[in-house]
């Protein structure tokens, strides 16, 4: 092959790549956006005592899908570099954790609401919110971990 045709090939691979980014980068703000709907849906769910249906289903759609793309973060390394670069671009304080994370109070008066006559009554993955927004933390690189934690909506989730 010629130089020429190495360049070519090059670049299409480049722009290939560009364009796998730039979807999974907008696959991730979407995600963000969901997120953001199910924790309002939580959120407003979560002041109406004593639970019933309905805030069990909202608790069990916003917990399961955070749940789900921690795992998917943490086992899928192709996925992080991306999810990097979304949380290098954004305002992790007004744009990012509010969007994605109850408050730690938040979730503690669920847990408490969700407790009835010793039975937890809630999905598991109530339970394990904390260790959730941790994992979320550590997918993060140092950069990023630092600016997460220097960010109070961020911590307040923790």
């Amino acid at each position: 092959m010629s130089a020429h045709t190495h360049t070519k090939v090059l670049s299409c691979l480049m722009l290939i790549f560009f364009f796998v980014a730039c979807n999974e980068e907008e696959e991730i703000q979407t995600w963000i956006q969901k997120m953001d709907t199910l924790r309002s849906e939580a959120q407003k769910e979560s002041t109406q005592t004593p639970y019933g249906q309905p805030q069990y289903e909202a608790f069990k759609k916003y917990f399961s899908e955070l749940n789900q793309r921690v795992l998917t973060l943490k086992n899928d390394e192709k996925l992080q570099k991306p999810f990097n670069s979304v949380v290098e671009k954004s305002n992790l304080q007004d744009d990012l954790c509010p969007k994605i994370f109850l408050t730690k109070n938040e979730w503690q008066t669920i847990m408490h609401n969700c407790t009835r006559n010793r039975f937890f009554l809630c999905s598991e993955e109530v339970r394990s919110y904390s260790d959730m927004v941790s994992s979320l933390r550590n997918q993060l690189t140092s950069q990023n971990q630092n600016r997460f934690d220097t960010a109070s909506s961020c911590k307040d989730a923790l």
